[in-house]
């Protein structure tokens, strides 16, 4: 038996939804002991979960930051990283 667990985020700029997977869970036999996730399997896949909204947010709040919100002309950045945060890589400006 496999369980295949995807997200998808609604609700930004654009209309376009993508899923992504977040988990599979393969089950070979069918025992009581085997019901269910483990614990382990249970924190990745929170972890997983976490990881998307929060990338999202980190890159449109940076988005937000390329241009003065009063005159609206481009701030300069001295500095631009990419942070990591899960498997997913936002570049951040400083």
């Amino acid at each position: 038996m496999r369980l295949i667990i995807e997200a998808r985020l609604e609700g930004g700029e654009t209309s376009e939804t993508e899923a992504t997977i977040v988990a599979v869970v393969e089950r070979k036999d069918r025992s009581v002991a085997d019901l269910g996730l483990t614990l382990a399997e249970g924190r990745a896949l929170l972890a997983e979960v976490q990881s998307l909204p929060v990338s999202e947010q980190t890159a449109g709040w940076m988005e937000s930051q390329l241009a003065c919100h009063r005159c609206g002309s481009t701030l300069a950045h001295k500095d631009a990283r990419s942070l990591g945060h899960g498997n997913r890589t936002v570049v951040a400006r400083r």
